[in-house]
């Protein structure tokens, strides 16, 4: 929760100014109209403060939503939308970092106020068939403009949102209201208000247990919508793994957003370096190292990437034998088993890789790229060969039935298929694989290569293989 706060922090500190100079501004427009007020009745009607202040709490909402929804984006270089209904939800489930549910979260809360101001200020919208349509219709026209000047991504799941914000804010304000009207004497409408108000939150809120409840944890790239392949023309150029009914899943461990500065804080003083500034993205965090250096550490996994200074100077980069290259790398957190490949990739990279090998209760997957200079150092450090412990043996489905989703669209390749709509594919390569969860579980997946024959499409998808 603390890191969504300061998420939404983040992201409101740029509009911080506007906010000032809307408050300075609403302060001034209230002064001149009170000072007119007073001049024209002469004391005998008293300035109507509330009303006022909810008048200018709505111009200012206004101007912070066409400032968020508008104003801010850039524009893009082709109008992009989006009608796969509910698919910012998946992506927010698939990968359930706090960037991806701030995006969604922040969309509902966006129009909060305008389902509760509507109501405060005009009777005839404390109807929900009145104010409802209205968020409905304001949240369409930000979209339908978006898509006009290219400008962010006209999104059936923004209009959701927005509409199932206006609602919660007015439901919200028509509890209060209802009390507030009836005295207490009834308390029928608020209850019933309250429920519709927050039936959606406690919705939120299951969502997010039944992720902490859940085993396993979510594959970041799983499908999130139905691709349309009707009509494109498949065909298998290659033999399907044999059919297995189990397969193992491992477990690995996870960095929270502590962990990874403990990690980075470590490694620094082991280098004789210190942390000088830290970020924060969705996959890793971003560590800049004092005097020269930068650490990414990626949380889903523990891997990492180091680069110190000699990366971007001009250096001497060398070839050197495997026991040169280890002894260098010992300034480094690694964990290279002796059944791993070791082989020179040119311009001082050295890889080690390791392919589901194991070693005692351990299994190693991945690769570790060295890039050692004449100086008998290692300046760039790419560990990706992770050590994975074994957890259970696991239901999977069969190559076929993983076939079956992918001609049927059940695959995620973030728009590429939709995009260049081939009318033929071919199925080259496929492969019962491993891929790290959101938790920290190597899950069986299967690895489809897939190309057009005409060139113009050519990319590899996942289908997740536990049932």
């Amino acid at each position: 929760m603390s890191e969504f706060i300061q998420y939404v922090l983040y992201e409101l500190n740029s509009i911080l100014i506007l906010l000032a100079l809307a408050g300075v501004l609403a302060a001034g427009v209230i002064a001149c109209a009170y000072l007119i007020f007073r001049k024209r009745h002469k004391g005998e009607k008293k300035f109507p403060w509330g009303r006022v202040a909810l008048y200018l709490l709505l111009a200012g909402y206004l101007f912070i939503l066409v400032s968020a929804t508008l104003l801010r984006r850039t524009g893009g270089f082709r109008r992009e939308y989006n009608l796969h209904f509910l698919r910012a939800w998946l992506e927010a489930w698939n990968n359930f970092s706090v960037k991806n549910w701030a995006n969604v979260l922040l969309n509902v809360a966006l129009f909060v106020p305008l389902g509760a101001l509507l109501p405060l200020l005009w009777k005839k919208c404390r109807k929900w068939y009145v104010t409802v349509p209205i968020g409905v219709a304001a949240s369409l026209a930000i979209e339908l403009v978006q898509l006009a000047i290219s400008r962010g991504i006209c999104d059936v799941d923004d209009l959701f949102a927005n509409s199932l914000g206006a609602a919660m804010g007015f439901f919200l304000i028509m509890a209060i209201l209802s009390l507030k009207n009836e005295k207490g004497a009834k308390l029928k409408p608020c209850l019933l208000n309250s429920a519709a108000a927050l039936l959606p939150v406690l919705a939120i809120c299951g969502i997010f247990a039944c992720y902490h409840l859940q085993e396993y944890g979510n594959l970041p790239n799983a499908p999130t919508h139905t691709n349309n392949t009707k009509g494109v023309s498949w065909s298998l150029e290659c033999q399907l793994p044999a059919a297995e009914d189990r397969a193992s899943a491992y477990k690995t461990q996870t960095r929270s957003k502590a962990q990874c500065d403990q990690f980075a804080k470590e490694m620094a003083q082991n280098m004789g370096l210190t942390v000088d500034m830290t970020s924060y993205y969705q996959d890793f965090a971003y560590y800049h190292l004092r005097p020269s250096g930068v650490l990414m550490v990626y949380y889903f996994d523990g891997s990492y990437e180091f680069m110190s200074g000699a990366h971007w100077e001009k250096t001497n980069w060398t070839q050197a034998d495997r026991q040169t290259v280890e002894k260098a790398l010992e300034a480094y957190p690694v964990d290279i088993p002796e059944q791993a490949v070791f082989s020179y990739e040119g311009d001082g990279w050295h890889s080690f890789t390791a392919y589901r090998q194991t070693d005692g209760a351990l299994m190693y997957d991945g690769t570790l790229r060295a890039r050692y200079a004449d100086s008998g150092k290692v300046e760039v450090v790419e560990n990706r060969l992770c050590a994975y412990s074994y957890y259970e043996e696991v239901k999977i489905i069969s190559p076929q039935q993983a076939l079956s989703q992918l001609k049927a669209g059940r695959f995620n390749d973030e728009g590429y298929f939709e995009y260049v709509r081939p009318k033929a594919v071919a199925v080259t390569a496929c492969e019962l694989t491993y891929q790290v969860d959101t938790k920290g579980f190597y899950q069986p997946v299967y690895i489809f290569s897939l190309k057009s024959p005409d060139g113009a499409y050519a990319d590899r998808v996942m289908i997740p293989a536990k049932k």
